[in-house]
């Protein structure tokens, strides 16, 4: 109802003026007044400008546009366009409104907050948009609701101010499920339209079983089942008042939440046929009443599209079977009306009830407990103590489904207690439980009675039999009897007893005699011993008279075990006698003691004190000792009393006594002493003759200083000196000390008292050798026994090998040792050797080897001089090895074999050496191999070298009385036995090993093999080992002779191969010990070789021999050797054998003949060729065509091979005809 006015301006913006034209707008809403112009005539000049006002006058709050045309004296008006509006109310509504899901026959309410964010006040109404556009805007706002099923919007009419808000309710209310949509117009009273989708989906409820835990059981076939129930649950058996559970996962494949509660119904078990469906009208819903099937939760929402899970939980209480059926009821969910018309209004009110969406059958079934006892029965062997508890173990199974908890019963009488710890508690299932059974008795006596085990829930208890016996205390003593033995009369003895009580009761206790004896007493007499105590009891004993006592002690327990102990005493008085009265001593010398024994035994059973002395006239004269001179002689015991009698003179004495006094005897004991002293006296006595072998080694400086005289022998006596006791035997130890061989003899001077000294002759014997060698040192056995020498082995005929060896010489004399190799030969038989000397057997030689004669001349002469005065003196004494001294012209020697007196293998060097004294010398000991012929592969070598000694010097050779020493020959055991064994081996042979025992390495070969298409030559190997079994390396070489030809020789041994590489003929090769090689032989093949089979018997080469077969065949044997030449020019072989098999042709015909033959027509015939020997290869070739006539023919056929000279022909002939008689079908 407004006019709304505004000013525009038009501007001529040319040079020129300008008529300016304006046309009003077209619509009634726009009015244009008349224009104010500069100057007159409508006309605008240059730059100036004219003035219009418009004028709007709307109708509505709608916008609005227009346009004014211009028109000036331009080509063309211009055209300047109109707007008119107000700023629009803006509404917060989205473009789709989405109510989500309801179930179908229900209401959903969904409420949306609409507010105007715009600037002005606007009234809005919601339509069907099928329904817009309206002539009447009024008109359309008849209800509260607009409706557009499934959906519905209130308010349909509603006014909104800036900034103000309302809520727009949108009602859902679906039948079908699907998803719904319906578009509706807004419009704003500007007459601005928005479209709004609201959206919605339908949906069925649809509810799932996913699983259970344990899964599904089926049912057994011809079990009865609930007539509706979808699903069947059975619970395993299980007792009484367990608990068992299932865990079930219901899905909600709505998308609604949906309240739920559950309900436990009982089954309808009608049977039905085979088809049958079961009748609604039997169907019943009672609600189950024995409350043993439990869900949890059993009330609460499913949430939309998710897993809800229960537990189904099963908690019998009775020995039954139990059949439910569980109800799942979803609450509040509408019905849908029989009819429902499209068209019909929204009622907010619609039916909803509770609907059973799931039925699960559950079964359960019950069964006893099983409960076991490990042992049944306890039986306590033997009898236990009163008061003492006593323990037995014993278990409970318990094989139930369930865990149980038992109550044992208790028995406590006045008498006994008997109980089981733990008395209660809990076992659970398949478990076994310890028990202890305690029992404590509190009389003596038998017990067989039953224990009571309760157990929950369980309808009889378990019962234990029992069976122990009791016993009271027992006191035990810790002897069986009591025997005081001898005792004298009016003396009191006592012994103790010890009382133990051996229970754990306090034991009151009565020891006493049971014929009331007034010599025997016990102190105390009874008492009260604590459990496991002891206590000592004196028992005391006096007699009045000599007697055999015997009685008895009764020991009483109260209410326990006692015994009995036997006494027994043997009352009597003291008596020793002598057995022998009188001592003599007949060999007694003044101030030297003499000992006598005097024997005491006492005819009692006490012991008895007694005491020695020494009485009479003469005891002034002597003197005596007792040993023992007092002491206790034992009950019937004998006792030897020594006496050390010593006489002061050489009186005789016969009034002198040894008296003992003996306590409890009234008379003493007195043995008599007879005695005739005389004067000292000494004897000697020495051991026969004693023959000393000599024994060198390190001595210590004692008997160095000893032997440092240089005489070679020593004396030394122990003890030089003491006191010698009357009747006293003392040995006196001559020990002799020598580094030399040789005859000594001395005297010994004993000198004792104011006696005349005595010489004892020493003679003394020395054997052996005092030289040892440095490398195995002074030996106490087999002084004359040297090293075992190995020189191992050596290739015959090689170069001398050499060992130093060194002597040493402990002695104070030069020794010269003269040396002698010899030969061992093992099949030697000869046992003795006659060694006939002329002169010295091993005289002093020069350097240049010559004999000294000067020296052996004065060795003579002294020595006939100084043993011709030796004879004088003691002729008797002069022994036959000191004679043997004097010089001989002629000595023959008889002497074991030794071997072949030689220096060739074995050889010493010098073979004459002086070992000076207190030194040492070497020598060389040399073996030359032996340079073996003929056969001859190996030779051992054994030899042994003798060492004889001989001394130089006047002095060492011969002391005259005192020493002499044998030399040479005539030392008996005075030669050095280098017993080498002087071991050595030569070698010049390997040893060969064949694959074949045979002994010769064989090839065989075929001739055949020489021709593959082409001709080809070939070798054939075969290889053998050598091993050196020898100690040392061996340096060799092969050779062979065509068609033989060695190939690469391959070393190998134990630990590593050789250092020589592979090589053919006459290479030189080492081969190390204990080593071996392989060895390659080839045999060439070629075709020359078979030219010899044509060659006469002269013209063939030796060893090749042509051999005849029986059945044609013809073979080349070649026979050579392969040499093995040595270092040391020696020579081996090895035989070498091949065979070459020869081929041979042969035809089974010499001609064919095909006969009649139509002309034409092919004929064939066959022909065997026969190869012998070896395989071939051939060709055949058909010449000397003939036709005899126009219808014979003739040819030969001509079979040849390059390994066979001569070729073989076959004739053929055939006729041809034209008879057809002869053609062939």
């Amino acid at each position: 109802g407004n006019i709304y006015e505004v000013c525009f301006r038009l501007k001529n913006v040319t040079s020129s003026s300008r008529h300016i034209r304006v046309i009003p707008p077209t619509t009634p809403y726009f009015s244009i007044g008349l224009g104010r112009f500069p100057g007159e005539g409508g006309v605008v000049a240059p730059g100036m400008s004219c003035k219009y006002t418009l004028r709007f006058a709307p109708d509505s709050l709608g916008d609005y546009k227009d346009f004014i045309v211009v028109e000036t004296q331009a080509e063309g008006p211009f055209v300047v366009p109109i707007e008119a509006w107000r700023p629009p109310p803006i509404l917060t509504l989205p473009r789709v409104l989405d109510c989500g899901y309801c179930l179908i026959g229900g209401v959903k309410f969904v409420e949306f907050l609409c507010q105007n964010v715009g600037l002005s006040t606007g009234t809005f109404c919601f339509i069907p948009k099928d329904e817009w556009p309206a002539s009447n805007f009024r008109s359309l706002a008849r209800t509260y609701f607009s409706e557009q099923p499934p959906f519905a919007v209130s308010p349909s009419l509603f006014v909104l101010q800036p900034g103000e808000a309302t809520v727009v309710e949108v009602v859902f209310f679906p039948t079908t499920t699907e998803k719904s949509c319906q578009v509706f117009t807004v419009v704003c009273d500007n007459c601005q339209v928005k479209d709004i989708s609201i959206e919605g989906e339908g949906q069925l409820i649809a509810l799932e079983l996913v699983s259970v835990s344990g899964g599904e059981e089926p049912p057994v076939v011809g079990e009865v089942r609930d007539l509706t129930a979808e699903h069947f649950i059975r619970f395993s058996p299980c007792n009484p008042h367990s608990v068992q559970q299932k865990k079930l996962v219901i899905r909600n494949n709505v998308h609604l939440e949906l309240p739920f509660h559950w309900q436990i119904m009982k089954p309808n078990l009608h049977p039905l046929l085979p088809g049958e469906s079961p009748d609604a009208s039997r169907i019943q819903f009672h609600l189950a009443t024995d409350e043993v099937f439990h869900v949890s939760p059993s009330t609460g929402i499913l949430a939309p599209c998710q897993d809800q899970e229960y537990l189904l939980i099963f908690c019998p209480k009775e020995l039954k079977d139990y059949h439910s059926v569980c109800h799942l009821v979803l609450r509040d969910i509408p019905q849908l009306p029989p009819e429902y018309s499209v068209l019909q209004p929204v009622q907010p009110g619609s039916k909803v009830t509770s609907v059973i969406i799931m039925e699960i059958e559950v079964k359960g079934s019950t069964e006893p407990y099983q409960i076991l006892l490990e042992p049944y029965a306890i039986v306590i062997p033997g009898e236990i103590f009163i008061c003492t508890p006593t323990s037995r173990q014993f278990k409970m199974w318990n094989h139930s489904k369930t865990f149980i908890c038992f109550q044992w019963e208790r028995i406590n009488n006045s008498c006994h207690v008997i109980e089981v710890e733990p008395s209660s508690g809990r076992i659970e299932e398949n478990e076994c439980f310890d028990f202890s059974l305690i029992v404590t008795g509190g009389k003596a006596e038998k017990i067989v009675t039953s224990l009571v085990c309760h157990i929950q829930r369980h309808h009889e208890p378990v019962t234990l039999a029992v069976e122990v016996s009791f016993k009271g205390p027992t006191v035990t003593l810790n002897v069986p009897s009591i025997d005081f033995g001898p005792i004298r009369p009016r003396e009191q003895t006592q012994t103790t007893l010890l009382l133990t009580n051996t229970t754990q009761l306090e034991a009151s206790w009565i020891l006493e005699s049971k014929h009331q004896d007034s010599q025997i007493s016990v102190e105390p007499s009874r008492g009260l011993l604590p459990p496991l105590a002891s206590c000592n009891v004196d028992v005391l004993f006096k007699p009045h008279s000599c007697q055999l006592f015997e009685t008895e002690l009764e020991l009483t327990v109260e209410n326990g075990t006692g015994c009995h102990l036997s006494v027994r005493a043997d009352v009597q008085s003291s008596h020793v006698c002598l057995l022998n009265c009188t001592l003599s001593f007949p060999e007694l010398y003044v101030g030297a003691s003499a000992t006598g024994t005097v024997t005491l035994f006492n005819q009692t059973l006490l012991p008895s004190q007694f005491t020695w002395m020494l009485q009479g006239k003469q005891a002034s004269l002597c003197s005596a000792t007792f040993d023992p001179s007092s002491g206790t002689l034992g009950p019937n015991v004998s006792m030897e009393i020594t006496v050390t009698f010593t006489a002061h003179t050489d009186l005789e004495l016969t009034e002198v006594a040894a008296v003992c006094e003996v306590q409890g005897m009234n008379s003493p004991l007195v043995v008599g002493i007879v005695a005739k002293p005389k004067k000292l006296s000494v004897s000697y006595s020495v051991p026969g003759n004693k023959e000393l072998i000599l024994f060198v080694c390190s001595l210590p400086e004692f008997v160095s200083s000893l032997l440092a005289h240089g005489k070679g022998a020593a004396f030394f006596v122990t003890p030089n000196t003491g006191i010698l006791g009357a009747f006293e035997s003392r040995a006196v130890d001559v020990t002799a000390y020598t580094d030399m061989w040789g005859e000594y003899r001395d005297h010994l001077i004993c000198k004792v008292g104011d006696l005349k000294p005595v010489l004892i002759l020493i003679h003394m014997t020395v054997k052996g050798c005092p030289l040892y060698f440095q490398m195995t040192g002074p030996r106490a056995q087999d002084q004359n026994q040297g090293p075992i020498i190995q020189f191992g082995t050596h290739v015959s005929g090689g170069d001398t090998v050499s060992r130093s060896l060194r002597i040493n010489n402990p002695t104070m004399f030069d020794i010269r040792l003269d040396w002698e190799t010899y030969n061992v030969d093992q099949n030697d038989c000869k046992l003795l050797d006659l060694v006939v000397a002329f002169g010295d057997a091993f005289p002093l030689k020069d350097a240049d080897g010559n004999e000294v004669l000067s020296s052996v001349l004065r060795l003579s002469s002294l020595n006939e001089t100084a043993w011709e005065k030796t004879r004088t003196t003691d002729s008797e004494g002069t022994s036959a090895s000191l004679q043997s001294l004097t010089k001989k012209l002629i000595s023959v020697h008889i002497r074991p074999h030794m071997g072949n007196l030689s220096d060739y293998p074995f050889c010493i060097t010098p073979q004459q050496i002086v070992i000076p004294a207190k030194s040492s010398r070497a020598i060389h000991v040399s073996f030359t191999p032996l340079t073996l012929s003929g056969a001859a592969r190996e030779s051992r070598c054994v030899g042994l070298a003798l060492g004889f000694m001989s001394l130089d010097s006047e002095l060492a050779a011969c002391v005259p009385g005192k020493v002499g020493r044998a030399q040479g020959l005539d030392l008996e055991g005075g030669v050095i036995k280098l017993h080498i064994f002087l071991l050595a081996s030569c070698r010049c042979r390997l040893l060969v090993q064949l694959e074949e025992d045979d002994g010769v390495l064989e090839f065989r070969a075929s001739a055949g093999d020489l021709l593959m298409i082409v001709v080809r030559e070939f070798d054939i190997t075969q290889s053998f080992q050598l091993k050196n079994t020898s100690e040392m390396p061996l340096h060799f070489s092969l050779g062979t002779q065509p068609p033989f030809s060695v190939v690469k020789p391959k070393p190998r041994g134990p630990t590593s191969t050789s250092r020589n590489p592979p090589s053919g003929d006459s290479q030189s090769l080492v081969l190390k010990p204990q080593h071996s090689m392989r060895v390659k032989v080839a045999f060439h093949c070629s075709l020359p070789l078979l030219d010899q089979v044509e060659q006469t018997d002269e013209e063939i080469p030796s060893g090749v021999m042509l051999i005849h077969g029986a059945n044609g065949q013809m073979k080349l044997r070649f026979e050579q050797k392969l040499l093995i030449h040595y270092s040391n020019n020696t020579l081996q072989t090895v035989p070498l054998c091949a065979h070459l098999d020869l081929p041979a042709l042969r035809l089974s015909a010499v001609s064919v003949d095909f006969g009649l033959c139509y002309v034409g027509q092919t004929q064939t015939r066959e022909v065997n060729v026969y190869s012998c020997g070896a395989h071939m290869y051939w060709k055949s070739i058909t010449s000397n065509h003939k036709s005899i006539s126009n219808l014979f023919f003739s040819a030969l056929l001509v079979i040849h091979s390059p390994l066979v000279k001569t070729s073989v022909t076959l004739q053929l002939r055939g006729t041809g005809s034209f008879d057809e008689m002869y053609r062939s079908s």
